[in-house]
């Protein structure tokens, strides 16, 4: 008879391994967090820091009173001998009707003379110095546009009008503004 053989365990057939219950990793979740709201502090502090720093660099430009500006542009011109006529009498226009404009509130470099003299009426200057400054403001004229040559002399004297107009003008707001200033003080 033979032997019944023992039955060989299979070896290459393995069981199902049982379920594994899953729990979250939650500690890569507060990395990230973490790290995230790191670099969200170092955003806001460069921001911030950059904001105050650009806070700090502007400047404040302090006002120039329109005379003061006036006179110091004057002294710019004060060169005559070495100066083109047609380019003095550009500039020195132009300082006079800038002055005008920041000093009265007329829109003096956008007018042609034709359209500045009535404005000038309206003033309130002296008769000397209204017909002087409309006398200046038309010889300027042909000087600028039409090429007509200008003595030193003449520029020196123009000059020293244009100077001499922003100083007493200046002076009648400075007492204008003192008699009112005194006239509320009283009340």
């Amino acid at each position: 008879m033979q032997a019944i053989d023992k039955p060989v365990p299979m070896a290459d057939i393995h069981d199902i391994k049982p379920l594994e219950i899953l729990v979250a990793d939650w500690s890569l979740l507060f990395y990230i967090l973490g790290a995230v709201l790191i670099l969200a502090v170092i955003g806001a502090a460069i921001y911030y820091w950059k904001k105050y720093r650009n806070r700090k660099q502007v400047s404040v430009a302090v006002p120039v009173l329109p005379h003061e500006a006036a006179l110091r542009l004057l002294d710019a011109l004060s060169d005559v001998e070495n100066l083109d006529a047609k380019a003095f009498y550009f500039s020195l226009s132009n300082i006079l009707r800038t002055y005008i404009q920041d000093r009265y509130g007329v829109n003096a470099l956008e007018m042609t003379t034709e359209e500045l003299l009535p404005k000038i009426d309206l003033l309130g200057l002296n008769r000397e110095m209204h017909q002087e400054l409309k006398d200046l403001l038309r010889s300027t004229d042909p000087v600028k546009f039409a090429g007509v040559p200008a003595a030193v002399s003449k520029m020196r004297q123009d000059l020293a009008f244009v100077r001499s107009f922003v100083k007493q003008t200046e002076e009648k707001l400075a007492v204008i503004n003192s008699e009112k200033s005194n006239a509320g003080m009283a009340n």
